[in-house]
């Protein structure tokens, strides 16, 4: 039996099916090892990894380079900040899976303390109505969107008409194929509007899928755990960390320090076209100041890695990685506590000239009833509010009275367009004269009008430019000149007659209007000037809205204990209505200060200015560019002004040094000047300043002297005046002052403007002079160090981020002005005379250091007042600083001398800033000789 067996398996093994049965059952065994393996000796850690995987290349973030002033002290530095982030997700696919999702992260955010983005135009009410929040082109542009249609000219008059409930049952309700997020009923119309704000977002992106929308920025670490906890149920949801940048005082600053923001796809090809392709969109980048113009040293370089992510967007793997590298930091030569008392002192000096320009019963006396209206047209009352079903009843009743008015405003200007109202801009009424104004700026800032295609040699244009036609005629006239560009109006037909073009622009501008704000301030400020409104309803608004805070004020202004004209006194005196806010004449100022010993600006102010923090806040940067006394407009180094009176160191030193006077000549003031063309007469029509030498002359500031100066240098070789030669050698001590050329402060400045023109009225700073406060500031500093031109800066020096020295700035001296030291006496005792002249005696004492200044009064606008203009240096005889004080429409140079006293006051610690409460300056109206 057993040699049976033994035989059969001998038999078996010799067969082809053994061979083929052992070779499967080797496998077998094989595969069966191989499983073991896979399953159970290494399936936790393959099952740790099997999942899905995909490559990524992802940007880290440089940290932007601090800026700090001369001491140290911050001006500008990054923090790191959190920001939520969403994309599409091929997780979910249907739009009840994206809704939920969304909703959830909705409820992680506002549970947190934050809100989620929210850029469609509905509000919601209480009640439960809504209604759009913007009107005309703007809600066509959305209901566009909405439709997915090019241009508001393919929707069809069913969907423009579309009203907000409808509008919002198209986004919102129904199934996939019948909405357009399907959001179900299962969320509260709330809820709903929120889920479709952040689809709205991610379907604007539709064909960029690979860009992110940021659902809410700069939020804490709380909110992001908990974002990480609930990574499975929130696909395409990511947390990404980023620097923002923050400015310490920043509105003290923000004229130099400019700020920040996105680059946008016109820089981001100028990079590229210089080179520079580590740029890339959505980079934050200086858009203005040191921010703008030290851009490549204060950016730093980005750093990447390559990632390997799951399908919820998690990091699995780090394969590869860069870091960043951070930003230079930019030390100023400005002094931090000098730009803060600068800026402060404006301030109060403007309010108080405003104050004594309300009280006053002279010439240039402000009506209260203009305050009001400011506080309107400056957009500090909130009309947008005013509309709102939430508002007070005092808001209330004062839009529907708005409403009462509004169709017959809305009819005069129908009839300025249609040709009804046939009459000139200088021929219509303020009003009229007002709307006809933001409608050529309307059609103007749409890129409508094109100005360039006019030409200023066509009658129909200089009669425009004069307001002697009238609006009708003028849109009329650009029609024919193709100034008007049709593709702008978002109408598809191109092909269209003069006619057609002229209803095509009436219905754009219509739409326009309707909803818009600088309408409604003017229909506001007309119902005002009528009576309609009263300035005790305008001054509660401001409680009303927030602008103040109700206190005692409030009740007494309520109740009628005190009127709304002693109210709105003191509040300007408190400062807690500033002059920016009213933007009348005086509401700006600059303030220049500078070491004449090394040519380092110590304080460049201009006020108004703004916080660069808030600038990415739409509605805030929106309220910058509405505010008409310009707080984004660098005055300092931008705002030109005849230098008036200031100038006449310039002219003594001409005259000194060409050998027209000597220090000993004495020239009789005879009132009026009439050797040469057109009379013109000292600032005293009253009396003669007698027979006076070059100090004597710039002390009283004698327009008569300078007059003849100015005369005796266009005087030839021989013997006649020659006005070209006069003003040729004028403009030569122009130039050696450095009045031909920018200041050299490292910030976008105007070009100086020398007079080529008339050398006697040129001598008094008047004719063609036109200067920036920074380029006084240059000049006068060449006085205060006798001769020494520098080439201004603001900087000091350059540091890597471990504070090594890559760079050190010193200003240049770019010359040196050679005069006799008689020219420079008779300079520097004239000026010291104008501190102990009688209109400035009583400014200036007190003060212990010894100071010499000139005043400067200039009229560049008979319909405003003078501009006033100071420049001055400390200590007399051993110069340490120069302060340069512009105030535009100030009321004359006695203001200016206040500012500057005061600064000086501080800078010599005789005036130590105060912690205290701050007041409008007390100005006594006293006007000085120029």
């Amino acid at each position: 039996m057993i040699k049976k067996i033994i035989n059969f398996i001998s038999d078996l093994t010799k067969s082809r099916i053994f061979v083929i049965g052992a070779f499967f059952a080797f496998l077998f065994i094989l595969l069966v090892h191989r499983v073991f393996v896979l399953q159970v000796i290494e399936g936790e850690n393959y099952l740790e990894s099997f999942t899905y995987r995909i490559q990524k290349e992802t940007e880290l973030p440089s940290s932007r380079g601090t800026i700090y002033d001369r001491n140290g002290k911050i001006l500008a530095y990054n923090r790191l900040a959190n920001s939520i982030t969403i994309e599409d997700s091929s997780l979910l696919k249907t739009n009840a899976e994206k809704n939920e999702m969304i909703f959830r992260l909705l409820q992680l955010i506002e549970g947190s303390g934050y809100e989620a983005i929210y850029n469609i135009p509905i509000r919601l009410y209480e009640d439960g109505t809504m209604e759009f929040t913007v009107s005309g082109n703007s809600l066509l542009r959305f209901i566009r969107n909405v439709y997915g249609k090019d241009n508001i000219d393919q929707l069809s008059e069913e969907q423009k008409s579309v009203t907000v409930e409808e509008l919002f049952d198209y986004m919102c309700h129904g199934d996939d194929d019948t909405s357009m997020f399907g959001i179900d009923d299962s969320y509260s119309t709330e809820d709903a509007l929120k889920i479709a704000a952040v689809r709205y977002e991610l379907f604007m992106k539709r064909y960029e899928q690979y860009l992110s929308v940021t659902i809410t920025s700069d939020v804490s670490d709380t909110l992001v755990a908990k974002i990480k906890e609930n990574t499975a149920e929130l696909p395409g949801v990511t947390v990404e960390q980023d620097y923002v940048r923050q400015y310490e005082n920043s509105k003290y600053f923000s004229n130099i320090t400019g700020y920040c923001g996105e680059i946008s796809e016109d820089e981001l090809e100028e990079f590229r076209l210089s080179g520079n392709d580590s740029y890339t969109s959505g980079d934050i980048i200086g858009k203005t100041g040191l921010e703008k113009s030290f851009e490549n040293e204060l950016h730093g370089e980005k750093g990447k890695q390559t990632v390997y992510v799951d399908s919820l967007g998690s990091i699995l793997e780090v394969a590869e990685r860069v870091d960043s590298s951070p930003g230079n930091n930019l030390y100023l030569t400005i002094d931090k506590d000098y730009q803060i008392q600068a800026y402060n002192l404006l301030e109060e000096e403007i309010a108080g000239i405003l104050l004594q320009k309300l009280s006053s019963s002279g010439e240039g006396r402000i009506d209260m009833n203009d305050v009001y209206a400011a506080l309107i047209k400056n957009g500090i009352i909130d009309l947008e509010h005013m509309k709102d079903k939430g508002a007070s009843e005092l808001e209330q009743s004062i839009y529907a009275l708005y409403q009462s008015q509004e169709s017959s405003r809305f009819e005069t200007i129908r009839h300025l367009l249609d040709g009804t109202n046939m009459n000139s801009y200088n021929a219509c009424s303020e009003e009229e004269r007002e709307y006809i104004e933001l409608i050529e700026n309307i059609i103007t800032n749409n890129g409508i009008l094109d100005t360039s295609r006019l030409s200023s040699d066509d009658e129909t244009s200089q009669l425009w430019t004069t307001g002697n036609t009238s609006l009708y005629e003028y849109l009329h006239y650009a029609i024919g000149k193709d100034a008007i560009q049709v593709s702008a109006l978002e109408i598809s037909d191109t092909f269209l007659d003069s006619n057609q073009i002229y209803a095509a622009l009436t219905d754009f501008i219509l739409l326009e209007l309707d909803g818009n704000n600088s309408f409604s301030k003017i229909v506001y400020s007309a119902m005002l000037s009528q009576g309609m409104i009263s300035g005790q309803q305008v001054c509660l608004l401001l409680y009303e809205q927030g602008v103040l805070e109700k206190d005692a004020d409030y009740d007494n202004l309520l109740n009628n204990v005190v009127d709304a004209y002693a109210f709105m006194y003191n509040k300007i005196k408190n400062l807690e209505i500033t002059p920016d806010m009213l933007a009348l004449d005086p509401c700006s100022g600059s303030l220049v200060a500078t070491d004449p010993k090394t040519g380092e600006v110590l304080a460049l102010v201009s006020y108004p200015s703004y916080d660069a923090n808030r600038i990415g806040d739409a509605n805030y940067f929106a309220s910058l560019l509405e505010n008409e006394s310009l707080p984004l407009y660098n005055r300092a180094m931008l705002q030109k002004t005849a230098p008036g009176s200031t100038f006449k160191m310039i002219t003594a030193a001409a005259g000194l040094e060409e050998g027209v006077i000597t220090p000993d000549s004495y020239i009789t003031d005879m009132i009026v000047f009439d050797k040469v063309g057109i009379p013109v007469s000292c600032w005293s029509t009253q009396y003669s300043h007698g027979s006076i030498e070059i100090t004597d002359a710039i002390k009283e500031s004698c327009n008569y002297f300078f007059y003849e100066v100015g005369y005796r240098l266009g005087i030839d070789s021989n013997g006649y005046y020659n006005s070209e030669y006069g003003i040729q050698r004028l403009r030569k001590y122009m130039a050696l002052f450095g009045l031909d050329r920018t200041s050299g402060i490292e910030l976008d400045e105007a070009e100086p403007n020398m007079s080529d023109m008339d050398p006697v009225l040129s001598a008094i700073g008047q004719a063609r002079n036109s200067y920036t406060p920074s380029q006084l500031a240059r000049y006068i500093t060449a006085v205060a160090s006798r001769g020494d031109l520098y080439k201004l800066s603001i900087l000091n020096k350059l540091t890597d981020s471990n504070e090594q020295t890559i760079q050190e700035y010193s200003p240049e001296i770019i010359d040196h002005i050679n005069f006799k030291e008689s020219t420079w006496d008779s300079i520097f005792n004239g000026m010291y005379k104008v501190i102990g002249n009688s209109s400035f005696l009583s400014v200036f004492s007190g003060l212990d250091v010894e100071v010499a200044g000139k005043s400067g009064t200039a009229q560049e606008n008979a319909l405003r007042p003078d501009h006033g203009l100071f420049v001055s240096f400390a200590p007399y005889d051993d110069p340490q600083i120069t302060v340069t004080v512009v105030l535009p429409y100030g009321y004359g140079s006695y203001n200016s001398g206040s500012v500057a006293k005061n600064m000086l006051s501080y800078v010599f610690h005789q005036n130590e800033a105060t912690d205290g409460k701050r007041q409008a300056a007390n100005v006594d109206g006293s006007t000085v000789s120029d």
